[in-house]
């Protein structure tokens, strides 16, 4: 299902912030959240039996071919969407998930520097509990193409859920809606904003 070859489009997971809003990413194919509508229990455990039969599938692949760096990032990205699913389906198993494609896409880095690889690694580092990999990873993304919205997206969530610390993240998340008002993002963001504020001022 994931082929590097063709436009992938933007995968989310739910995260909580006073709404369940989406946590959204660059690499991968599934898409859960956000304005889309939540996948019944049955879709669930249909999407991941075929993430599961998926990864198993590249990782048979890798052992032909262990230093195929396209490999490992598309296995990373298939963790990646199988911890998505797991979340609903398996909860136990999401975090290890999220684990294994930290792993293969850090090998992906050491090779390659890739804002989208950077990006969600650092998002599942947020999903895993690694959350100095997460911020680190972040500012590093950050740091390569301050203007990349799924960076700032993610990066405002993980400031406002980890971190506490509203007013960066409410800067964060205005920053990329003035850069792009009419973006996939600009919706949410516009709904993060104030929700963020608000929690700013019971903060003080």
């Amino acid at each position: 299902m994931i082929n590097k070859n063709k436009k992938k489009p933007i995968k989310a997971i739910v995260l909580t912030i006073l709404l369940t809003i989406c946590l959204v990413g660059a690499g991968a194919e599934y898409f859960f959240g956000g304005t889309s509508t939540i996948p019944s229990s049955s879709s669930s455990n249909s999407d991941y039996n075929s993430f599961k039969n998926q990864v198993n599938a590249l990782n048979q692949q890798l052992k032909s071919n262990p230093n195929d760096i396209s490999l490992q990032q598309d296995l990373g990205n298939a963790y990646y969407d199988l911890a998505a699913v797991a979340q609903n389906v398996a909860p136990t198993e999401a975090r290890e998930d999220y684990m294994l494609a930290i792993k293969y896409y850090q090998n992906v880095l050491n090779t390659k520097q890739d804002i989208n690889v950077l990006t969600d690694m650092a998002t599942a580092a947020f999903f895993s509990g690694q959350n100095d990999l997460a911020e680190k990873s972040f500012k590093e993304a950050l740091t390569q193409k301050p203007d990349f919205q799924q960076a700032m997206f993610n990066y405002g969530v993980f400031l406002s859920e980890v971190k506490k610390d509203y007013s960066t993240a409410i800067s964060v998340w205005q920053t990329a809606l003035d850069k792009e008002p009419n973006g996939s993002n600009a919706d949410r963001l516009r709904q993060l904003i104030p929700q963020a504020k608000d929690m700013q001022a019971n903060q003080q």
